[in-house]
């Protein structure tokens, strides 16, 4: 079942239903009419992109958990805060890209990625669980009848309690318990399983509880955690019965039948192939000695310890161990010929002699906090020879590698946001040049006009002076000092419009300035573009000399580079922060095409539409960026030798070790 949440007030959600790989049922539900649905199904797997819009916490994920213990809730898109998304996940699987605008489309990829073992499993409980067996009533005070009343209910309890550890020990759980006596037997006895919930509850059905009281009760945790399925995948134990039909049977980590087939055309590499697509194989078994060549070869291929049983096995005793391995397994899977019955016969035979004694010794030693994918990869040591101690000091250095990487990664993530926000920011400066540009072409269509007005208003100063020493001429005192006041004020006008006349000039001067340095040789023109693209780079026309500066790389192709070589720039600058696919910046190395950063390696001088580097500067930029190179050349190098001897050790060590 896969769900997409549709609103959040009120809830409503989009479901989508798969069985057998077909789509059977596409509609909106309400919450309540959702939780009614699973309950009613009872889906194996309900497929979300985000757990938290569906639960309002773990109290609710619990109470679906106690209505269906058999339900597995995974979140597709990964961990939190490690999350993809689906339309990227769709992609890479082969699957139809969902419209973000249509949950019903998105909860149909959730459930198709569910399908292909995509995502991780949350969950609320502890693998453990609480198991108490009680009596029904408490017997009242009395004579002989009621004492033997009350030893029949001990009786009862007793009889319960060994039932159910019968029970627990036939599948191989795990369990504590503590009784309180009475006469007659147990006045009561309570079990801490050292299992999940949903694997508990089954067996403990099967005792007969009409004179007592059983309560299960899981242990949970305080919030929903998640849990990478993927482990399941490793420590797989392959049984192979060869021949004119090759069987086939896999077991994980559980003893859970994961795949059981037997074909008359099964290669040998199509055997290995199988095996290596299906996971981790830990050991290779047969159910005859001495071993077919092909079973050795096979786990010599894998890496993977070979199991041989003691003696040929009958019939009888292969049949008994598979009929008894899948009812304890509780697995609706059954052999459908010889074939894969004795391949699952070797394979039950050598898990329960050597991964389930491995397991056990694992997680006898491991500390409480270990994971159970470290549980299992340390097991894998322990099968392959290595000491319990050991295998657990090795898996916690290469968990403490992963943890470095998933930090690594964190680290990375929060720089590509970093980078958006700083794209984001860097397209608002770029508006605000734009506006600004915009602005400086209003001011210099406003100094023309000034200069205009200004010998206009020269012109008219010049008339009013000869009016002037006209007046003075003919003494006329009123006419002269209205005059005079008149000249006064067109001054302080003129004196306003030199000083933004004065203005507009040291902007032109500064133009000037740059266009010097061009003149001179002490500066190189930098020719900008936005994207280095086709179309944008084939209408680019450029001076002898220059430097092109890319506004945005990030769509940069190794074809686009090779057409900026082909412009023979100086360099190629592009902004501190952008993002150059790693193709490209191969091809730039290829090239030996100088590629800089503006800030961190050169300087871009500009006014208005004129921009420039130095060429003293541009020349140290480039030395530095080419000496960069070679370090990291040679940083590659150096990696690629110490992984060659790293590979060579453990196949030395692998070796050494069959």
């Amino acid at each position: 079942m896969g769900i997409d949440i549709v609103r959040s007030k009120p809830p409503e959600y989009a479901v989508a239903i798969l069985e057998d790989g077909e789509e059977v049922l596409k509609r909106r539900l309400s919450k309540r009419e959702l939780f009614d649905l699973i309950l009613s199904l009872k889906p194996d797997v309900v497929a979300v992109d985000d757990v938290y819009e569906l639960l309002n916490g773990a109290s609710e994920l619990l109470e679906l958990v106690k209505s269906h213990p058999e339900l597995k809730l995974v979140q597709v898109t990964g961990k939190p805060g490690n999350q993809r998304s689906l339309q990227r996940l769709a992609r890479e699987h082969g699957l139809p890209t969902p419209d973000p605008r249509n949950p019903e489309e998105e909860a149909l990829t959730c459930a198709r990625l569910a399908e292909l073992g995509v995502g991780v499993e949350a969950f609320v409980l502890e693998d453990e669980t609480r198991v108490r067996i009680g009596r029904l009533r408490r017997p009242g005070q009395g004579g002989y009848s009621q004492s033997r009343y009350a030893r029949n209910l001990h009786a009862a309890v007793k009889r319960a309690t060994r039932e159910l550890q019968r029970l627990l020990e036939a599948e191989g759980m795990e369990y504590d318990l503590r009784v309180r006596k009475a006469e007659g037997g147990y006045a009561s006895a309570e079990f801490t399983v050292y299992d999940r919930y949903d694997r508990v509850k089954p067996v403990v059905n099967k005792v007969d509880a009409r004179e007592i009281k059983i309560d299960v009760e899981p242990v949970l945790r305080d919030r929903i955690t998640f849990r990478d399925t993927s482990h399941r995948r490793e420590l797989l134990t392959i049984g192979v019965d060869p021949g004119t039909t090759t069987a086939l049977a896999v077991l994980n980590a559980d003893g859970e039948v994961v795949h059981l087939e037997s074909s008359r055309e099964l290669s040998f590499s199509e055997l290995t192939e199988r095996i290596e697509s299906l996971g981790r194989p830990a050991v290779v078994a047969t159910d005859v000695t001495p071993v077919p060549q092909t079973v050795r070869r096979l786990a010599r291929s894998l890496g993977a310890r070979l199991y041989v049983p003691d003696r040929r096995l009958s019939v009888d005793e292969k049949r008994e161990l598979v009929k008894g391995h899948l009812a304890r397994q509780d697995q609706n899977v059954r052999p459908r010929d010889t074939h894969q019955r004795d391949a699952l016969a070797a394979a039950v035979k050598a898990y329960h002699a050597i991964v389930k004694p491995a397991l056990r010794k694992v997680e006898h030693k491991a500390s409480e906090e270990i994971k159970r994918r470290d549980i299992l990869r340390a097991a894998s040591y322990v099968i392959k020879g290595l000491p319990v101690v050991d295998a657990l000091r090795i898996v916690e250095e290469e968990s403490q590698v992963e943890r470095e990487r998933r930090e690594e990664r964190e680290k990375i993530h929060r720089y590509r946001e970093r980078i958006a926000s700083l794209k984001k920011e860097l397209r608002a400066y770029e508006k605000k040049v734009e506006k600004y540009e915009h602005e400086i072409e209003h001011l210099e269509r406003l100094v023309e006009r000034l200069k205009r007005e200004n010998e206009e208003l020269q012109r008219k100063l010049d008339r009013m002076r000869d009016r002037i020493e006209e007046l003075v001429e003919e003494k006329i005192g009123r006419k002269l000092e209205a005059k005079e006041r008149e000249i006064e004020l067109l001054r302080r006008e003129l004196i306003r419009e030199k000083s933004r006349r004065e203005r507009l000039e040291r902007e032109l001067r500064r133009a000037e300035r740059l266009n010097a340095i061009l003149r001179s040789g002490k500066g190189i023109p930098v020719v900008e573009v936005e994207k280095a693209s086709h179309d944008a780079l084939s209408e680019l026309e450029t001076p002898p000399v220059f430097v092109l500066y890319v506004e945005d790389p990030s769509g940069m192709s190794e074809s686009n580079v090779r057409e900026l070589f082909d412009l023979s720039p100086e360099a190629v600058i592009v902004p501190e922060d952008a993002s150059i696919p790693e193709h490209a910046l191969e091809e730039f190395r290829r090239l030996d095409l100088p590629l800089l950063r503006e800030g961190e390696d050169v300087t871009v001088r500009r006014a208005g539409t004129l921009a420039l580097v130095e060429s003293d500067e541009l020349r140290r930029a480039v030395r530095r960026a080419r000496k960069r190179w070679e370090e990291r050349e040679r940083e590659r190098e150096k990696e690629r030798i110490l992984r060659c001897i790293e590979e060579y050790q453990r196949r030395r060590r692998g070796k050494f070790i069959r």
